[in-house]
């Protein structure tokens, strides 16, 4: 039994409005309609995808899995309407990138077309996402954490950016050097991802800071306001934290010995891609990132 588009689309509907129901109401169909369709689609795929609970509806263990297929084979869709819609306008690039990262790479991205015309779309995903993405051709070109490369695509590392600690004006650690024992007492903030962010976590540990003491953060942006406006100290990285330190709103916390933290970044695109001169030109881009870092190294 072949898979329809409406089978996805109703699927999409339920896992986004936890029950059938309300994706009825939101596809402007009858519930029983939508109970047809994922009746259908459980006996096309083999298995149950949904289970009822007091809380409404949600994914079974194999509706898990099925979910970012659905997900990918919607937006592959999409992308052939729009690519077709389209044709007689400028060339697309479409620019995958976890919100973390964005403000490094879409400026980098702008900056390396210059005036080639291209319709830019940026699309924000997890590392292995938009991995899954570049594979799939729903992305050109993305920024991920290093990692395995797939036969299929080429990585070209970007300079590491190191972490720093921040703390707001008033915070009584902020602007000082200080020992990881002297953070006892503090509420901190970081995203833990990067080199050597597990080693700074046992100095932590190390120095008696408690777990409960930290936040772990999905992205920089929640570190800085926790640091902001709720009297955390923040570990970011130095790119985005430039803009806070220059105009004062944080100041710069440092820790001693140093920890060795740098979050590493990738350019990500398909070998098929490589002569495209947008992919091309944000290449040079990137080279000339890492040229400067080694010049001012030396």
């Amino acid at each position: 039994m072949a898979i329809q588009t409406e089978d996805l689309t109703a699927f999409l509907a339920v896992v986004g409005q936890g029950s059938f129901g309300r994706a009825a109401s939101a596809l402007l169909v009858s519930q029983p309609a939508v109970s047809e369709r994922m009746a259908r689609l459980e006996r096309a795929v083999g298995a149950t995808l949904f289970v009822r609970g007091a809380r409404g509806t949600g994914l079974s263990p194999a509706g898990e899995q099925f979910l970012p297929y659905a997900q990918r084979a919607t937006e592959v869709l999409d992308e052939a309407v729009e690519a077709v819609r389209a044709f007689d306008q400028a060339p697309r690039l479409r620019v995958a990138v976890h919100v973390t990262f964005a403000h490094r790479a879409v400026p980098l991205v702008l900056a390396a077309l210059g005036d080639l015309p291209r319709r830019v779309k940026v699309r924000d995903a997890h590392s292995d996402e938009i991995i899954a993405m570049l594979l799939d051709g729903v992305a050109d070109v993305g920024f991920v954490l290093p990692g395995a490369t797939p036969r299929p695509l080429r990585f070209v590392a970007l300079p590491g950016d190191p972490v720093i600690g921040l703390g707001a004006p008033g915070h009584p650690l902020a602007g000082r050097v200080v020992t990881a024992g002297q953070l006892v007492g503090h509420r901190l903030a970081f995203t833990r991802g990067g080199t050597g962010a597990d080693a700074f976590v046992q100095r932590l540990q190390a120095a008696g800071v408690p777990e409960w003491q930290w936040t772990e953060c999905s992205d920089a942006g929640t570190a800085l306001n926790l640091a902001r406006h709720e009297h955390h100290l923040a570990w970011v990285t130095a790119s985005v934290a430039v803009d806070h330190l220059a105009a004062g709103t944080l100041v710069r916390l440092r820790v001693r010995p140093a920890p060795r933290w740098t979050m590493p970044l990738a350019l990500a695109h398909r070998v098929s891609d490589d002569g495209d001169p947008a992919v091309q030109a944000i290449r040079r881009a990137v080279g000339g990132l890492r040229a400067g870092r080694a010049g001012r190294a030396r």
